[in-house]
């Protein structure tokens, strides 16, 4: 099940988020800085899809 859908220019700034599951406001800054960590660290020929569970 999708429960988020992300989107982040190349410094980190959310440029589309929509969650699909009810989280709290705290909850989703939380996800979106740890999305988006995991994603920049990663190399420019890897895929930027994301397998999580929350």
């Amino acid at each position: 099940m999708i429960k988020a859908i992300l989107i982040f220019n190349n410094h980190g700034k959310p440029r589309l988020s929509k969650f699909y599951q009810r989280y709290s406001e705290d909850t989703q800054q939380q996800i979106i800085r740890e999305t988006f960590h995991l994603v920049s660290k990663r190399d420019e020929n890897v895929c930027n899809f994301l397998e999580g569970g929350l």
